[in-house]
């Protein structure tokens, strides 16, 4: 794994105490391990959708998910998740301004 739980700890005490370094370009431990979150819930959103939308072609997937009713809750919780997630990023990115033209061109731009 690209990173571990001790350097999770570290920038999410530091984001926490308001101390946390934020350098545009460079994702911290934090960042990366909500950014492997959300592509973990996006697939077990697709998946659990197609399971929802196709029970019967897709029944082994529906048993995964523990049958119907459990993979509709499974695909409720997930798409919350990323809903969360996009109003955590949108908020994140109102709060700190100059992050916004790298998100936009793609690179970094040293502001003077």
């Amino acid at each position: 794994m690209p990173i571990g739980p001790r350097e999770i700890m570290r920038d999410l005490r530091a984001a926490l105490g308001g101390s946390l370094v934020h350098n545009v370009g460079e994702r911290n431990a934090v960042q990366k391990a909500l950014y492997i979150g959300v592509i973990t819930v996006i697939v077990l959103t697709v998946l659990s959708g197609l399971s929802i939308w196709k029970p019967v072609q897709f029944q082994e997937l529906t048993a995964v998910f523990g049958g119907y009713d459990a993979a509709r809750y499974v695909h409720f919780f997930c798409m919350a998740a990323i809903v969360l997630f996009v109003v955590v990023h949108v908020t994140l990115t109102a709060l700190v301004p100059k992050v916004l033209p790298p998100m936009i061109t793609g690179r970094s731009r040293r502001w003077r």
